[in-house]
């Protein structure tokens, strides 16, 4: 009787047993890290911020003066203004980190170990947004140290102060999280992984230009899409009148909106 008992109480201490939050960033960082695809996509994304950093310095220096569309100053910004499409690739990453485990059907098992479920999306999120930030700030802090170099080689320069370095450095990195968020919130929310990188593509690249298509105010309309929003960050002030950090919060917006409506679903359908 004293052995039943025992057991039923070890029992009902591992059914009240909470998941921390931390135990699952760990649990999740694990998974990522068993992934070939995912590293190659991390990389494939530096890879491309760093060739830009670089390469749009040396394009300055070479380029063809005889043409108009040449005529500009150099900029600090050309360092990180490809920031904002590369950033797709991590979109999909972010995708796929959810939507394999639905395909596999590894999601049971960590939703079994995580009953709550909020901290699975959330330790995903971190994951995403941790690496996304490292990425883009350290491939960003490589372009500006280059740069100056390059451009000194062909008799140019930029002026760069620090607010405006910490902004484009951190910036980077802030950017490529919100947009990881948003691909990681998709496929939480289709669960397909065909169907959630498509309508990922779709959402950041297409849809906003359609408003341009169908009325006068399509770009006054399609500055508030992600994308759109969040370069400003990257872009020299006085783009647009939003602003850099106005631009980002519109994108923080869109992220965190599709993040809470992911939670909501996760918690409510069956996996």
């Amino acid at each position: 009787m004293s052995t039943t008992t025992d057991t039923t109480r070890s029992v009902r201490q591992v059914r009240v047993r909470k998941v921390s939050l931390g135990g699952a960033v760990v649990s999740e960082w694990i998974k990522f890290r068993g992934l070939a695809s995912n590293h190659a996509l991390a990389g494939l994304t530096a890879l491309l911020l760093v060739a830009n950093g670089v390469a749009m310095p040396w394009a300055y220096v070479f380029r063809d003066r005889g043409s108009p569309q040449a005529d500009y100053d150099a900029y600090p910004e050309m360092i990180v203004d490809k920031t904002g499409y590369v950033g797709i690739i991590l979109a999909v990453l972010a995708v796929l980190m959810i939507t394999n485990e639905y395909r596999s059907g590894q999601i049971s098992t960590t939703l079994l170990s995580v009953p709550r479920r909020t901290p699975v999306l959330v330790a995903k999120g971190a994951i995403v947004a941790g690496i996304a930030f490292v990425i883009g700030a350290a491939s960003s802090a490589i372009g500006f140290a280059v740069a100056p170099t390059v451009l000194a080689g062909g008799g140019y320069s930029y002026v760069l102060g620090t607010p405006a370095l910490l902004r484009l450095v951190s910036g980077s990195g802030l950017y490529l999280a919100a947009i990881g968020i948003i691909g990681l919130a998709i496929g939480a929310i289709i669960r397909n992984v065909i169907a959630a990188v498509l309508a990922t593509i779709t959402f950041l690249l297409i849809v906003p230009v359609i408003p341009q298509m169908f009325t006068e105010f399509g770009t006054e309309i399609t500055r508030f899409f992600p994308i759109q929003a969040g370069s400003l960050l990257l872009a020299p002030v006085g783009t647009d009148p939003m602003g850099p950090w106005t631009g980002y919060v519109v994108l923080l917006t869109w992220a965190l909106a599709l993040f809470a409506v992911a939670i909501i679903l996760l918690k409510r359908r069956d996996a």
